[in-house]
């Protein structure tokens, strides 16, 4: 085993400084891991006669450099970088129209808002019930319940008032 001389043949082939390297298909069968055709030949025999007609052509495969797999590499990596930094140049400038589009809409509907509910002034009602309640409170700290007759006329004051602002509200909106 091993002590005796190899029978299998390999040739290489320069065609024309083409870098092409022609691999027999009895190579190929090998490195795919299947057995070898043996062909009975007499060993006296000179084994140059070219194979039979019915074999598919050898196989060719371009040998490259490392120096120009390098190279390519380095031109994919450079254009993939490019193709990124363009897509995330991209996606930030639509990212801040998106955002100029967002605040504009936000600023539009505050000024919606403060339209239809600040420009509102309530001017106070029923202070002089409401300054009776606090001195009531006041003089009596201990007995609160003396003064809720005060606070229930207060409370009748305020419920009127808003009656009165709903009332007047609900007329304007429905003049406009």
């Amino acid at each position: 085993m091993g002590g005796g001389e190899s029978k299998r043949r390999v040739v290489v082939e320069d065609a024309d400084g083409e870098e092409i390297v022609t691999v027999t298909e009895a190579v190929v069968r090998r490195m795919k891991g299947l057995p070898d055709i043996e062909r009975k030949t007499d060993e006296k025999a000179a084994p140059s006669a070219p194979p039979p007609t019915t074999q598919p052509p050898p196989f060719n495969y371009t040998n490259t450099r490392q120096a120009d797999l390098d190279q390519a590499t380095a031109v994919l990596k450079k254009e993939a970088e490019d193709f990124y930094l363009q897509k995330i140049k991209d996606l930030q400038y639509r990212n801040s129209q998106l955002q100029q589009q967002t605040n504009e809409q936000f600023a539009q509907a505050v000024q919606e808002v403060e339209k239809k509910f600040v420009n509102v002034t309530a001017s106070p009602c029923c202070q002089d019930l409401q300054t009776k309640v606090l001195e009531c409170y006041q003089a009596n700290g201990s007995e609160p319940l003396n003064c809720s007759a005060i606070v229930n006329a207060f409370a009748s004051c305020v419920d009127r008032a808003r009656v009165a602002a709903s009332t007047s509200r609900v007329q304007a909106v429905s003049v406009s």
